[in-house]
């Protein structure tokens, strides 16, 4: 079987340590080579270890700069271990509730619902407004020319939070144009 994705290989690294607790390094590799039929004979040679030994360390370096795998002063030179405690067997890594230190600041992938605004209805609130800030005064056309027109941002004078899927929205009475940083210090501001 060829080298699965290192993904792969760090679930199946969590999977193995929520099942065995603390294991040490030669069981890890033994394990993952059983469960992806990896072969330490016929497997393409990296230094002096098989690619896939070297790929489940890479994985596991991994696993521990995100704070799931257990650093080797705390897990024991040669063992690793969960750095903290998962919801159940069939989680991915990425799941893994570690007791700390906590980090901050690394990026991570999320899945948001984005509204989608209709361009065409910006352009006509603009149209009758102008690009003067209706908090502030503030004009992007005048102080930035042609350019600043793309700056000023165009905000429902209610909550979109509250619009149903068939609203229709009418760009003179439900849309104000607005500076982005009028929108963010008050918190009556249309959004």
């Amino acid at each position: 079987m060829p080298l699965p994705k290192r993904a792969f290989v760090k679930v199946a690294i969590v999977e193995l340590l929520q099942q065995h607790g603390v294991l040490p390094v030669p069981e890890v590799h033994r394990l993952i080579a059983e469960r992806f039929s990896l072969n330490a004979e016929k497997a393409i040679k990296l230094t002096s270890q098989p690619q896939y030994k070297v790929e489940i360390r890479w994985a596991r370096q991994e696993l521990v700069g995100e704070g799931i795998i257990a650093r080797p002063e705390v897990s024991g030179r040669g063992h690793w271990k969960l750095a903290g405690t998962l919801n159940a067997l069939d989680v991915y890594p990425d799941e893994a509730i570690p007791d700390g230190p906590f980090k901050e600041g690394a990026s991570k992938k999320v899945a948001v619902n984005r509204y989608e605004r209709n361009e065409k209805a910006r352009l006509a609130c603009l149209k009758h407004y102008g690009y003067s800030c209706k908090a502030c005064g503030f004009n992007f056309e005048t102080a930035f020319g042609v350019l600043g027109r793309q700056q000023i941002h165009v905000h429902h004078t209610m909550p979109i939070s509250t619009l149903g899927v068939d609203y229709q929205v009418d760009p003179v009475d439900h849309l104000v144009p607005l500076c982005h940083r009028q929108c963010k210090n008050d918190p009556l501001a249309p959004t």
